[in-house]
């Protein structure tokens, strides 16, 4: 009986970190982007002010980014 306590208390744990680590978010203020591409999404996904360099984003690119809620330089 006690193993079987001892593994519901692993997946119990287990479960609440993996529950943690999927609903933390880490933000930074704002990230510089010298010739990136609007393409690699995911790395815009923790800044909230981004500075862009205007020849390598198209006004539609900067939209998508505004509209992902993103202040965008």
């Amino acid at each position: 009986m006690k193993a079987k306590h001892i593994k519901c208390l692993a997946v119990l744990f287990s479960a609440v970190t993996v529950l943690l680590i999927a609903c933390r978010k880490d933000s930074f203020d704002y990230g510089v982007f010298i010739g990136a591409d609007i393409n690699q999404q995911k790395k815009y996904e923790c800044y909230d002010n981004i500075v862009v360099d205007p020849s390598s984003f198209k006004g539609k690119q900067v939209e998508t980014l505004k509209a992902d809620g993103k202040n965008v330089y």
